[in-house]
C-alpha cells in the first residue's frame, strides 16, 4: 500500500509568473560574463570518455539535444572540449589524413580541443567582465575555448566560443593562429591548415 500524499501548489500570481516578457532579463553583450561560464560541476557530471569514436560522439550529441559542446574526460579530470562544428567539419579527415588511419578509427581525444592548452581567465576577473569582454578576448587570442580557474589556478568553468554566440546571437570570429614554429612550418612546407 503506498502512502503518497498530495502536495498544496502556489498560487502562481504571488510568485510572479506573470511577468510581461519585456521585464524579464534576456544577456546582451553588456551582460555579465558570467552568462556564458560553464561550471566545472556541470561539465564533470556530463563528461564522454576520451576514447568515444567520432560517430559515437556525434550520436550523444543528437541523442542529449546537445548542440554544441561535448566535454571529454574521465570521471574527475576534464580533458578536452569538442565541438559539433569540429565533428562534422573537414578537421576530422585531416586528422585522420596525418595519423594514416580512417575516420572511423578516430577517437574525440584526437579531435578535442586540449584543456591543458586553452588560455586561462581568473574567476574574479570574469566575475568583473561583460560578455562583450570575453568575446573580444576570444577573437584576439584566436582560440574558441578558455578555461576559467580560481585563485588556487584549479579550473573552476569553461567558456565556449559557440556559447557566447548563442547568447549573443552573433558569431564570434576564431581565426586559427600558429602558436609554433612547427604550424608555421607545416603551413608553409606541407601545406597544411592550421587546425
Amino acid at each position: 500500500m503506498n502512502n503518497f500524499k498530495i502536495i498544496p501548489t502556489v498560487d502562481n500570481s504571488v510568485i510572479g509568473v506573470n511577468m510581461p516578457v519585456e521585464a524579464q532579463a534576456c544577456p546582451d553583450i553588456h551582460s555579465s560574463a558570467e552568462y556564458v561560464v560553464n561550471d566545472i560541476h556541470c561539465i564533470l557530471s556530463q563528461m564522454i570518455a576520451p576514447d568515444t569514436s567520432i560517430d559515437e560522439a556525434l550520436t550523444v550529441m543528437k541523442l542529449s539535444n546537445k548542440k554544441s559542446t561535448l566535454y571529454v574526460g574521465t570521471e574527475t579530470k576534464l580533458l578536452g572540449v569538442i565541438s559539433s562544428f569540429t565533428l562534422v567539419s573537414r578537421v576530422v579527415l585531416m586528422i585522420a589524413n596525418r595519423k594514416r588511419v580512417a575516420r572511423s578509427e578516430l577517437t574525440v581525444a584526437d579531435v578535442m580541443s586540449l584543456v591543458y592548452k586553452m588560455p586561462a581567465l581568473r574567476k574574479n576577473n570574469v566575475h568583473r567582465a561583460c560578455i562583450g569582454d570575453i568575446k573580444k578576448t576570444m577573437e584576439s587570442l584566436g582560440e574558441a575555448y578558455i578555461q576559467v580557474v580560481d585563485e588556487t589556478n584549479k579550473i573552476c568553468g569553461i567558456i565556449s566560443s559557440t556559447d557566447v554566440s548563442r547568447v549573443l546571437h552573433e558569431p564570434v570570429y576564431i581565426n586559427a593562429t600558429a602558436h609554433s614554429f612547427k604550424d608555421c612550418f607545416n603551413v608553409m612546407h606541407e601545406h597544411e591548415e592550421l587546425i
